[in-house]
Protein backbone atom coordinates (compact mmCIF):
# COMPACT_ATOMS: atom_id res chain seq x y z
CA UNK A 1 0.00 0.00 0.00
CA UNK A 2 0.96 3.47 -0.37
CA UNK A 3 1.86 5.20 2.81
CA UNK A 4 3.02 8.89 0.99
CA UNK A 5 4.32 10.42 -1.87
CA UNK A 6 5.72 13.55 -2.03
CA UNK A 7 6.53 15.60 -5.14
CA UNK A 8 8.68 19.47 -5.62
CA UNK A 9 9.06 21.51 -8.52
CA UNK A 10 6.04 20.37 -10.84
CA UNK A 11 4.01 21.98 -12.31
CA UNK A 12 2.44 24.12 -10.06
CA UNK A 13 4.05 22.58 -7.15
CA UNK A 14 7.20 24.81 -6.24
CA UNK A 15 8.38 23.51 -2.91
CA UNK A 16 7.80 20.15 -1.35
CA UNK A 17 4.31 18.83 -0.77
CA UNK A 18 3.37 15.38 0.78
CA UNK A 19 0.22 13.90 0.50
CA UNK A 20 -0.37 10.84 3.21
CA UNK A 21 -2.55 8.21 3.83
CA UNK A 22 -0.96 7.60 7.24
CA UNK A 23 -3.69 7.82 9.73
CA UNK A 24 -3.07 10.20 12.40
CA UNK A 25 -3.80 9.48 16.42
CA UNK A 26 -7.36 11.33 16.28
CA UNK A 27 -10.51 9.40 16.70
CA UNK A 28 -14.32 9.74 15.55
CA UNK A 29 -16.82 11.20 17.17
CA UNK A 30 -18.97 8.43 19.22
CA UNK A 31 -21.65 8.34 15.75
CA UNK A 32 -19.07 7.52 13.49
CA UNK A 33 -17.31 5.33 15.18
CA UNK A 34 -17.48 3.18 12.69
CA UNK A 35 -15.57 5.26 10.16
CA UNK A 36 -12.29 4.95 11.97
CA UNK A 37 -13.19 1.15 12.08
CA UNK A 38 -13.68 0.68 8.64
CA UNK A 39 -10.99 3.67 6.72
CA UNK A 40 -8.61 2.10 8.66
CA UNK A 41 -6.31 -0.41 7.58
CA UNK A 42 -4.00 -1.81 10.50
CA UNK A 43 -0.81 -3.26 9.28
CA UNK A 44 1.71 -3.96 12.06
CA UNK A 45 2.25 -1.13 13.93
CA UNK A 46 1.02 1.39 10.95
CA UNK A 47 -2.42 2.11 9.99
CA UNK A 48 -3.29 3.76 6.74
CA UNK A 49 -6.38 4.48 5.08
CA UNK A 50 -8.06 3.46 1.74
CA UNK A 51 -9.13 6.63 0.50
CA UNK A 52 -7.97 10.21 0.51
CA UNK A 53 -9.99 13.37 -1.46
CA UNK A 54 -8.30 16.30 -2.54
CA UNK A 55 -10.52 19.82 -2.87
CA UNK A 56 -9.39 23.00 -3.91
CA UNK A 57 -10.57 25.98 -6.01
CA UNK A 58 -9.97 25.77 -9.87
CA UNK A 59 -6.22 26.26 -11.14
CA UNK A 60 -5.20 25.76 -7.56
CA UNK A 61 -2.76 22.15 -7.82
CA UNK A 62 -5.69 19.63 -7.17
CA UNK A 63 -5.09 17.99 -10.66
CA UNK A 64 -1.36 18.77 -11.25
CA UNK A 65 -0.75 16.90 -7.67
CA UNK A 66 -2.47 13.47 -8.81
CA UNK A 67 -0.92 13.65 -12.17
CA UNK A 68 2.76 13.78 -10.38
CA UNK A 69 1.63 10.58 -8.65
CA UNK A 70 0.40 9.44 -11.70
CA UNK A 71 3.14 10.05 -13.93
CA UNK A 72 5.71 8.74 -11.30
CA UNK A 73 4.27 5.43 -10.72
CA UNK A 74 3.82 5.03 -15.11
CA UNK A 75 7.44 5.79 -15.29
CA UNK A 76 8.89 4.14 -12.13
CA UNK A 77 7.02 1.18 -12.99
CA UNK A 78 8.07 0.85 -16.62
CA UNK A 79 11.05 2.08 -16.32
CA UNK A 80 12.49 2.68 -20.21
CA UNK A 81 14.57 5.03 -21.14
CA UNK A 82 14.36 8.79 -23.18
CA UNK A 83 11.93 7.22 -25.72
CA UNK A 84 9.09 6.79 -23.35
CA UNK A 85 6.28 9.75 -22.55
CA UNK A 86 6.67 8.95 -19.11
CA UNK A 87 9.47 10.46 -18.42
CA UNK A 88 8.34 13.55 -20.67
CA UNK A 89 5.00 13.97 -18.51
CA UNK A 90 7.17 14.18 -15.27
CA UNK A 91 9.73 16.89 -16.78
CA UNK A 92 7.47 19.81 -16.36
CA UNK A 93 9.14 22.15 -13.67
CA UNK A 94 7.33 25.13 -12.05
CA UNK A 95 7.57 28.06 -14.32
CA UNK A 96 7.80 31.05 -12.13
CA UNK A 97 11.28 30.74 -11.09
CA UNK A 98 14.52 31.70 -13.19
CA UNK A 99 15.90 29.20 -15.88
CA UNK A 100 13.27 26.80 -14.90
CA UNK A 101 14.86 24.22 -17.53
CA UNK A 102 17.72 23.93 -15.41
CA UNK A 103 16.21 22.97 -12.52
CA UNK A 104 15.72 19.13 -10.77
CA UNK A 105 12.03 18.13 -10.58
CA UNK A 106 11.57 15.67 -7.29
CA UNK A 107 9.36 12.56 -6.56
CA UNK A 108 9.53 10.12 -3.77
CA UNK A 109 7.06 7.43 -2.48
CA UNK A 110 6.81 5.47 0.93
CA UNK A 111 5.39 1.84 0.00
CA UNK A 112 4.33 -1.01 2.58
CA UNK A 113 5.11 -4.35 1.27
CA UNK A 114 4.74 -7.11 3.14
CA UNK A 115 5.10 -5.78 6.30
CA UNK A 116 7.99 -3.23 5.05
CA UNK A 117 8.26 0.12 4.59
CA UNK A 118 10.71 1.35 1.41
CA UNK A 119 11.46 4.64 0.29
CA UNK A 120 12.22 5.31 -2.91
CA UNK A 121 12.63 8.15 -5.03
CA UNK A 122 14.71 10.05 -8.09
CA UNK A 123 15.17 13.96 -9.62
CA UNK A 124 15.04 14.38 -13.31
CA UNK A 125 16.45 17.46 -15.43
CA UNK A 126 17.76 18.34 -18.64
CA UNK A 127 20.81 18.79 -20.10
CA UNK A 128 22.90 20.10 -23.15
CA UNK A 129 23.82 16.73 -25.27
CA UNK A 130 26.42 17.30 -28.34
CA UNK A 131 26.75 14.17 -29.26
CA UNK A 132 24.25 14.05 -31.95
CA UNK A 133 26.97 15.48 -35.43
CA UNK A 134 27.90 18.38 -33.15
CA UNK A 135 24.29 19.26 -32.59
CA UNK A 136 23.01 20.97 -29.41
CA UNK A 137 19.67 19.50 -28.10
CA UNK A 138 18.22 18.86 -24.64
CA UNK A 139 17.94 15.25 -23.41
CA UNK A 140 16.16 14.32 -20.36
CA UNK A 141 18.08 12.25 -17.70
CA UNK A 142 17.98 10.86 -14.16
CA UNK A 143 19.89 13.31 -11.59
CA UNK A 144 19.38 11.17 -8.26
CA UNK A 145 17.89 7.79 -7.30
CA UNK A 146 17.40 6.59 -3.97
CA UNK A 147 15.93 3.51 -2.22
CA UNK A 148 15.92 2.94 1.53
CA UNK A 149 14.45 -0.24 3.20
CA UNK A 150 13.71 -1.94 6.43
CA UNK A 151 16.53 -3.32 8.59
CA UNK A 152 14.60 -4.32 11.66
CA UNK A 153 12.68 -1.34 12.52
CA UNK A 154 15.16 1.38 11.08
CA UNK A 155 15.45 1.91 7.43
CA UNK A 156 19.09 1.77 6.04
CA UNK A 157 20.16 2.60 2.33
CA UNK A 158 19.81 -0.26 -0.28
CA UNK A 159 21.07 2.18 -3.26
CA UNK A 160 21.24 5.58 -4.01
CA UNK A 161 22.50 7.05 -7.93
CA UNK A 162 24.27 10.20 -9.23
CA UNK A 163 24.16 10.68 -12.65
CA UNK A 164 25.00 6.75 -13.37
CA UNK A 165 27.49 6.44 -10.80
CA UNK A 166 25.42 3.96 -8.63
CA UNK A 167 26.29 3.09 -5.18
CA UNK A 168 24.65 -0.34 -4.73
CA UNK A 169 24.25 -2.17 -1.43
CA UNK A 170 21.79 -4.55 -1.84
CA UNK A 171 22.29 -8.15 -1.73
CA UNK A 172 24.32 -10.06 -4.96
CA UNK A 173 24.99 -6.62 -6.55
CA UNK A 174 27.42 -8.99 -8.68
CA UNK A 175 24.22 -9.79 -10.48
CA UNK A 176 24.07 -6.16 -11.67
CA UNK A 177 25.95 -5.12 -14.23
CA UNK A 178 27.02 -1.08 -14.53
CA UNK A 179 24.23 1.35 -15.51
CA UNK A 180 25.00 2.76 -19.05
CA UNK A 181 21.79 5.00 -19.36
CA UNK A 182 21.16 7.92 -17.45
CA UNK A 183 17.42 8.07 -19.18
CA UNK A 184 17.20 3.90 -17.19
CA UNK A 185 15.94 4.20 -13.60
CA UNK A 186 18.62 1.75 -11.72
CA UNK A 187 15.13 0.45 -9.86
CA UNK A 188 14.11 -0.94 -13.27
CA UNK A 189 18.14 -2.03 -14.47
CA UNK A 190 18.22 -3.77 -11.17
CA UNK A 191 14.90 -5.29 -11.51
CA UNK A 192 15.87 -6.85 -14.83
CA UNK A 193 19.13 -8.56 -14.12
CA UNK A 194 18.14 -10.04 -10.74
CA UNK A 195 14.32 -11.11 -10.23
CA UNK A 196 15.42 -11.94 -6.34
CA UNK A 197 15.84 -8.56 -5.33
CA UNK A 198 13.74 -6.19 -3.87
CA UNK A 199 13.97 -3.64 -6.91
CA UNK A 200 11.93 -6.24 -9.12
CA UNK A 201 9.45 -6.71 -6.23
CA UNK A 202 8.63 -3.21 -6.02
CA UNK A 203 8.61 -2.47 -9.76
CA UNK A 204 6.08 -5.45 -10.16
CA UNK A 205 3.78 -3.56 -7.41
CA UNK A 206 4.41 0.03 -9.05
CA UNK A 207 3.47 -1.76 -12.52
CA UNK A 208 0.31 -3.67 -11.56
CA UNK A 209 -0.83 -1.24 -8.96
CA UNK A 210 -1.94 1.70 -10.93
CA UNK A 211 -5.41 1.69 -12.24
CA UNK A 212 -5.62 4.78 -14.38
CA UNK A 213 -7.19 9.01 -14.16
CA UNK A 214 -8.04 9.08 -17.65
CA UNK A 215 -11.66 11.17 -16.92
CA UNK A 216 -13.27 8.81 -19.37
CA UNK A 217 -12.03 5.44 -17.49
CA UNK A 218 -12.45 3.93 -21.12
CA UNK A 219 -9.10 1.60 -20.31
CA UNK A 220 -10.65 0.55 -16.85
CA UNK A 221 -13.48 -2.15 -18.13
CA UNK A 222 -14.03 -5.60 -18.26
CA UNK A 223 -11.88 -7.87 -20.50
CA UNK A 224 -14.45 -8.86 -22.67
CA UNK A 225 -13.75 -12.22 -23.59
CA UNK A 226 -15.00 -12.99 -19.49
CA UNK A 227 -18.03 -10.82 -19.47
CA UNK A 228 -19.91 -12.12 -22.38
CA UNK A 229 -18.46 -15.83 -22.68
CA UNK A 230 -18.65 -16.76 -18.84
CA UNK A 231 -22.17 -16.43 -17.17
CA UNK A 232 -20.64 -15.83 -13.61
CA UNK A 233 -18.94 -13.24 -14.97
CA UNK A 234 -22.09 -11.71 -16.32
CA UNK A 235 -23.55 -12.02 -12.87
CA UNK A 236 -21.04 -10.24 -11.14
CA UNK A 237 -21.04 -7.14 -13.50
CA UNK A 238 -24.84 -7.74 -13.30
CA UNK A 239 -24.74 -7.61 -9.37
CA UNK A 240 -22.24 -4.46 -9.33
CA UNK A 241 -24.15 -2.47 -11.53
CA UNK A 242 -27.47 -3.42 -9.28
CA UNK A 243 -25.94 -1.56 -6.21
CA UNK A 244 -25.64 1.78 -7.53
CA UNK A 245 -29.64 1.46 -8.79
CA UNK A 246 -28.64 0.29 -12.47
CA UNK A 247 -31.09 -2.94 -12.55
CA UNK A 248 -30.37 -4.84 -16.14
CA UNK A 249 -31.48 -8.33 -16.51
CA UNK A 250 -28.74 -9.83 -18.85
CA UNK A 251 -25.85 -8.44 -21.16
CA UNK A 252 -24.39 -9.26 -24.13
CA UNK A 253 -21.98 -8.25 -26.48
CA UNK A 254 -23.51 -7.84 -30.15
CA UNK A 255 -20.67 -9.43 -32.12
CA UNK A 256 -21.81 -8.35 -35.57
CA UNK A 257 -21.60 -4.49 -34.99
CA UNK A 258 -19.06 -2.69 -36.64
CA UNK A 259 -17.11 0.71 -35.87
CA UNK A 260 -14.35 1.35 -33.63
CA UNK A 261 -15.69 3.76 -30.57
CA UNK A 262 -13.83 4.38 -27.30
CA UNK A 263 -15.00 1.28 -25.16
CA UNK A 264 -16.61 -0.23 -27.90
CA UNK A 265 -20.02 0.84 -26.00
CA UNK A 266 -21.65 -0.10 -29.33
CA UNK A 267 -20.97 -3.79 -29.27
CA UNK A 268 -22.33 -3.90 -25.64
CA UNK A 269 -26.30 -4.76 -24.74
CA UNK A 270 -28.12 -4.87 -21.96
CA UNK A 271 -31.67 -6.40 -21.70
CA UNK A 272 -34.70 -5.52 -19.48
CA UNK A 273 -37.81 -7.12 -18.81
CA UNK A 274 -40.81 -4.61 -18.35
CA UNK A 275 -45.03 -5.13 -18.23
CA UNK A 276 -46.83 -2.74 -21.00
CA UNK A 277 -50.28 -1.82 -20.67
CA UNK A 278 -51.64 -4.79 -21.06
CA UNK A 279 -49.74 -6.80 -18.10
CA UNK A 280 -47.63 -8.13 -20.73
CA UNK A 281 -44.06 -9.17 -19.98
CA UNK A 282 -41.55 -7.95 -22.30
CA UNK A 283 -38.29 -7.60 -22.71
CA UNK A 284 -35.74 -4.59 -24.12
CA UNK A 285 -32.03 -4.05 -25.40
CA UNK A 286 -30.33 -1.09 -24.26
CA UNK A 287 -27.07 -0.29 -26.39
CA UNK A 288 -24.98 1.18 -23.77
CA UNK A 289 -23.44 3.72 -26.47
CA UNK A 290 -26.99 5.19 -27.86
CA UNK A 291 -29.39 4.35 -25.25
CA UNK A 292 -27.48 4.70 -21.96
CA UNK A 293 -26.09 8.19 -19.81
CA UNK A 294 -22.84 8.60 -19.63
CA UNK A 295 -22.71 8.17 -16.10
CA UNK A 296 -23.82 4.60 -17.00
CA UNK A 297 -21.17 4.34 -18.97
CA UNK A 298 -18.94 5.68 -16.51
CA UNK A 299 -19.93 2.97 -14.30
CA UNK A 300 -19.44 0.31 -16.60
CA UNK A 301 -15.81 0.75 -17.19
CA UNK A 302 -15.42 1.51 -13.34
CA UNK A 303 -16.92 -2.05 -12.23
CA UNK A 304 -13.86 -4.62 -14.10
CA UNK A 305 -11.53 -2.67 -12.51
CA UNK A 306 -13.29 -1.99 -9.35
CA UNK A 307 -14.21 -5.66 -9.22
CA UNK A 308 -11.08 -6.99 -9.62
CA UNK A 309 -9.39 -4.87 -6.90
CA UNK A 310 -12.16 -5.47 -4.42
CA UNK A 311 -11.49 -9.38 -4.38
CA UNK A 312 -8.52 -10.27 -6.56
CA UNK A 313 -5.61 -7.93 -6.42
CA UNK A 314 -4.58 -5.32 -4.39
CA UNK A 315 -4.59 -1.71 -6.71
CA UNK A 316 -4.51 1.98 -6.34
CA UNK A 317 -7.10 4.12 -8.13
CA UNK A 318 -6.28 8.04 -9.30
CA UNK A 319 -9.37 9.50 -10.38
CA UNK A 320 -9.55 13.30 -11.15
CA UNK A 321 -13.20 14.71 -10.25
CA UNK A 322 -14.35 11.85 -9.33
CA UNK A 323 -17.93 13.72 -9.45
CA UNK A 324 -17.89 14.18 -13.20
CA UNK A 325 -20.77 12.63 -14.25
CA UNK A 326 -21.62 10.95 -10.97
CA UNK A 327 -24.89 11.84 -9.15
CA UNK A 328 -23.82 12.74 -5.50
CA UNK A 329 -25.65 9.21 -3.92
CA UNK A 330 -23.40 7.51 -6.36
CA UNK A 331 -19.81 8.60 -5.03
CA UNK A 332 -21.27 8.04 -1.60
CA UNK A 333 -22.11 4.73 -2.25
CA UNK A 334 -18.12 4.41 -4.33
CA UNK A 335 -16.72 5.41 -0.87
CA UNK A 336 -18.41 3.39 1.50
CA UNK A 337 -17.34 0.25 -1.08
CA UNK A 338 -13.65 1.10 -1.22
CA UNK A 339 -14.15 1.68 3.00
CA UNK A 340 -15.78 -1.38 3.86
CA UNK A 341 -13.47 -4.15 4.47
CA UNK A 342 -16.31 -6.76 3.85
CA UNK A 343 -16.17 -5.23 0.28
CA UNK A 344 -12.31 -4.07 -0.23
CA UNK A 345 -11.04 -7.37 0.89
CA UNK A 346 -7.60 -6.78 -1.24
CA UNK A 347 -7.35 -3.20 0.71
CA UNK A 348 -7.03 -0.99 -2.81
CA UNK A 349 -6.82 2.36 -2.34
CA UNK A 350 -8.48 5.72 -3.87
CA UNK A 351 -7.04 8.96 -4.28
CA UNK A 352 -9.60 11.18 -5.52
CA UNK A 353 -9.92 15.10 -6.43
CA UNK A 354 -13.59 16.73 -6.47
CA UNK A 355 -15.81 19.78 -5.71
CA UNK A 356 -18.57 17.95 -4.76
CA UNK A 357 -18.98 18.94 -0.78
CA UNK A 358 -21.62 16.45 0.06
CA UNK A 359 -18.44 13.72 0.07
CA UNK A 360 -17.37 16.34 3.24
CA UNK A 361 -18.85 14.42 6.01
CA UNK A 362 -17.69 12.75 8.95
CA UNK A 363 -19.75 9.83 8.57
CA UNK A 364 -18.15 8.97 4.92
CA UNK A 365 -14.33 10.05 5.71
CA UNK A 366 -12.66 11.65 8.76
CA UNK A 367 -10.50 14.84 8.90
CA UNK A 368 -6.94 13.41 8.26
CA UNK A 369 -8.37 11.49 5.19
CA UNK A 370 -9.29 15.60 3.37
CA UNK A 371 -6.35 17.77 1.91
CA UNK A 372 -6.73 21.11 0.15
CA UNK A 373 -5.07 23.11 -2.16
CA UNK A 374 -4.58 26.55 -2.21
CA UNK A 375 -2.22 28.92 -4.62
CA UNK A 376 -0.40 31.39 -2.47
CA UNK A 377 1.52 34.51 -3.01
CA UNK A 378 4.16 33.29 -5.61
CA UNK A 379 1.34 30.93 -7.98
CA UNK A 380 3.05 28.01 -6.20
CA UNK A 381 0.75 25.27 -4.65
CA UNK A 382 0.11 24.49 -0.96
CA UNK A 383 -1.33 21.33 0.09
CA UNK A 384 -2.23 20.79 3.95
CA UNK A 385 -4.63 18.39 5.30
CA UNK A 386 -8.19 19.33 6.95
CA UNK A 387 -5.94 17.89 10.50
CA UNK A 388 -3.30 20.12 10.19
CA UNK A 389 -6.06 22.92 10.84
CA UNK A 390 -7.07 23.65 14.78
CA UNK A 391 -10.24 23.91 16.46
CA UNK A 392 -12.16 21.79 13.89
CA UNK A 393 -14.45 19.26 15.53
CA UNK A 394 -13.96 15.47 14.50
CA UNK A 395 -18.13 15.67 13.95
CA UNK A 396 -17.89 19.04 12.40
CA UNK A 397 -19.68 19.90 9.25
CA UNK A 398 -17.13 19.69 7.07
CA UNK A 399 -18.76 20.74 4.01
CA UNK A 400 -20.56 23.96 5.51
CA UNK A 401 -17.63 25.07 7.41
CA UNK A 402 -15.44 24.69 4.20
CA UNK A 403 -18.09 26.86 1.80
CA UNK A 404 -18.09 29.20 4.76
CA UNK A 405 -14.33 29.68 4.06
CA UNK A 406 -12.88 28.38 7.33
CA UNK A 407 -10.56 26.22 5.52
CA UNK A 408 -9.34 28.16 2.70
CA UNK A 409 -8.96 26.38 -0.83
CA UNK A 410 -11.64 28.97 -2.04
CA UNK A 411 -12.31 30.95 -4.89
CA UNK A 412 -11.31 34.30 -5.04
CA UNK A 413 -13.85 35.41 -7.23
CA UNK A 414 -14.29 39.90 -7.87
CA UNK A 415 -17.32 41.07 -8.69
CA UNK A 416 -17.74 41.55 -12.70
CA UNK A 417 -17.90 45.55 -13.64
CA UNK A 418 -19.84 45.65 -17.14
CA UNK A 419 -18.60 49.25 -17.56
CA UNK A 420 -14.78 47.84 -17.58
CA UNK A 421 -15.70 45.51 -20.17
CA UNK A 422 -17.71 48.39 -22.29
CA UNK A 423 -14.36 50.06 -22.07
CA UNK A 424 -12.43 48.40 -23.65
Amino acid sequence: MIVEFSCKNFRSIKELQTISFAATGLKSSKENVHVDKDNIVQIGDTSLFKTVGIYGANASGKSNMVKSLHAFLLYSGHGSGYATPFMDLLLDPFLYQDKPEDSEVYFQIVLLIGGSKYRYGFTIKKKKDTSQDNLTWQKVFVANEWLYGPKVKNQVELFTRTMNSVSNKMLAPERIPSLQSEQTLFLAHAAAFDENNICHKIQSVLKSYLRGMDRNFTSWNFPLDLIFNEPSQKHVLLTFLRAFDLDYDNVFWDVQSHGDSVGQYEKVNFTKRYVNDLSEVREITLNLAHTESSGTRKLYDFAGALIVAFTARQSFFIIDEIDSNFHPSLLHKMLLMFNDPKINKQNSQLLFTSHDTSLMSPSIMRRDQFYFTEKIEDNATELYSLSDLKGIRNNADFARQYLAGLYGALPKLQELVISEIERQ
